[in-house]
């Protein structure tokens, strides 16, 4: 499989989406803030292309699948949670902004495994959004 890269500018920030080695790689720039803020339109634009990088891993015939077993996030009220290696990325629904934030903790870029990706789409979906 080949290396892709993206950037997607955001309502706040930009998103540099990376997948190699079977992995989807989000590396965060806040741009002087805190987080990056994602407008509806923001949301579905990185919906469709974590999506669609998904579905070219899950396909390739060397990739070897991990079984989802069990749910991978933490959820605290609106603010969902996945930990990876020395990282944490945190989503969160600003219901005053009507948007999605998103914030790290750690390491920058973030690695992150299909199975926590596929949850990750599934959210804003879970929130109505």
């Amino acid at each position: 499989m080949e290396n892709q890269l993206f950037n997607l500018f955001l309502k706040k920030g930009n998103i540099v989406i990376k997948s190699c080695e079977y992995r989807i790689s989000l590396q965060l720039d806040y741009e002087n803030g805190d987080h990056c803020q994602l407008a509806y339109s923001d949301t579905q634009d990185l919906i469709q292309l974590l999506t669609r990088l998904s579905q070219q891993i899950w396909e390739d015939e060397n990739y070897t699948k991990t079984p989802y077993v069990k749910q991978l996030y933490l959820e605290n009220l609106n603010t969902f949670s996945w930990k990876m290696d020395s990282s944490e990325l945190f989503i969160e629904f600003n219901e005053i902004e009507n948007a999605i934030l998103l914030k790290h903790k750690g390491n920058n870029p973030l690695h992150l495994e299909i199975n926590q990706v596929v949850e990750m789409v599934q959210i804003p979906e879970r929130l109505n959004i």
